[in-house]
């Protein structure tokens, strides 16, 4: 808008107070890139906007500071007046009060470039060494009944953790190992709880947790005789510190890291409800396959029954030829019975004493009765013990009597009957039943009998 020998000539122009602004503003983004500054925060407020508003100053200085919703969302923690503050941002005109002020998009605690230096030449030195390498890593179970927490007694995280195990997996044991996990004696305690876990033959896994906080609380996290110590174990870790966005060296020599202790909670334990419901899912499918497997079962033995006689066909048919033998018995006596009755009549006929020869003949027929009826009497018990012969026949030829005797029958993979030692073959999968069950077997020789002998 305006050249270079308007700038310099200011007598030629009269400037508004907003072109004024402007033109510092662009002199300031032009001459002074982003950077840091570091101060003592004053009078913290944090608008309803989210975004936060603040004075940095030192003994003789101080500078507004914006930083807005966007940016501020990816801070740690909540600075309060008194805090030592690096901000990095860029310097800037607020236009409509022409004040000067830092247009801030990164924070940390002042000290924590030194901190973050040390921290990612650990990190190069132990990747380096291949440490964080996933094929080190100890594989993990879906279940851990034996669950080791590390951490403090007074933190959060053990709460939450103790309230997802509760929750979630009732069924698992849970030790708690103290140790600080903050301070200059955190690496110390944090190393000899993980080897006193290491060492109970209670635990399956051990879950090292802890709290958010800024570079410096999480900084025992980042030593690195803790992380070797965590690297040593046998028994697999899973880290759980701090929020998502913390990242720790530990969380990359663990075996896991989970983004917050809960989740620490929730990798190494798998929900009752879903337990629950796969083991319904599985009674289902082995009553399904039972049924199946019974029916076929079922079927197969219906078509074996219907292959051998049915005893009580057999019994019926005996009792329908005995109901014939007794009828003909009967058409045999009552022809004799007429017939006698005919010889009686000619006898009673040709007797001169008529009297006499009925009370001989009324002898003779008693006798003749008697004779008859002991013979039908003596048939017939004759017929029973044919037709009881011949049920016990036919349940001793009964397939099930037979197994109870101590015989057996083979079939092969498909269910059918092996009648002949030709039709096996070596190596070949056969079923043997026997009365109550059946035998698995296979076919390792055989040895055909010589027909001659």
């Amino acid at each position: 808008m305006y050249n270079q020998s308007d700038f310099h000539n200011p007598e030629n122009v009269v400037w508004t107070v907003s072109e004024l602004n402007d033109r510092v503003s662009q002199t300031l983004f032009t001459h002074f890139p982003p950077l840091w500054v570091a101060g003592e925060v004053r009078g913290f407020t944090r608008a309803a906007s989210g975004h936060w508003y603040f004075t940095l100053k030192d003994a003789t200085g101080e500078l507004a500071c914006a930083m807005f919703a966007g940016h501020n969302r990816k801070v740690g923690f909540l600075p309060k007046t008194g805090d030592h503050l690096e901000v990095h941002g860029q310097v800037s005109i607020y236009r409509a009060r022409g004040s000067y002020q830092m247009v801030v998009d990164s924070v940390r605690q002042a000290g924590l470039g030194q901190l973050y230096e040390q921290f990612l030449k650990l990190k190069e030195k132990l990747q380096a060494e291949g440490l964080f390498d996933s094929s080190r890593k100890k594989p993990l179970k879906r279940i851990y009944t034996k669950i080791a927490v590390v951490t403090s007694l007074q933190a959060a995280a053990l709460r939450d953790v103790l309230t997802t195990l509760g929750r979630r997996a009732p069924y698992a044991k849970v030790m708690v190992f103290e140790t600080a996990v903050q301070g200059e004696e955190a690496p110390e305690e944090i190393i000899r709880a993980l080897q006193k876990a290491e060492g109970s033959t209670d635990v399956e896994v051990i879950l090292l947790v802890r709290g958010g906080g800024s570079l410096q609380d999480l900084w025992a996290f980042n030593d690195e005789r803790v992380a070797r110590a965590v690297a040593a174990l046998t028994k697999p870790v899973i880290v759980g510190v701090g929020h998502e966005s913390d990242v720790t060296i530990v969380d990359w020599v663990a075996d896991l890291r989970a983004a917050t202790p809960t989740a620490a909670a929730e990798h190494a334990t798998e929900s009752v409800d879903v337990l629950r419901s796969e083991v319904l899912q599985a009674q289902d499918n082995v009553r399904f396959v039972f049924n199946r497997y019974w029916s076929e079962l079922s079927q197969r033995i219906d078509s074996f029954m219907r292959e051998i006689p049915d005893p009580r066909q057999t019994v019926k048919q005996a009792q329908e030829r005995l109901q014939d033998t007794d009828q003909q018995l009967r058409s045999l006596i009552k022809l004799s019975w007429q017939m006698r009755s005919q010889r009686l009549q000619h006898c009673s006929e040709a007797l001169v004493h008529p009297a006499m020869r009925l009370e001989a003949e009324k002898t003779t027929f008693v006798r003749l009765n008697q004779e008859l009826s002991h013979s039908f009497s003596s048939k017939w018990r004759n017929c029973q013990r044919d037709c009881v012969s011949l049920t016990e026949l036919l349940t001793e030829l009964s397939p099930q009597a037979i197994l109870r005797k101590g015989y057996s029958y083979v079939t092969d993979s498909e269910g059918r009957f092996i009648k002949s030692n030709s039709a096996v073959n070596v190596g070949e999968n056969l079923t043997v039943h026997w009365q109550d069950g059946q035998s698995h077997v296979s076919v390792i020789d055989k040895t055909n009998d010589d027909p001659a002998h």
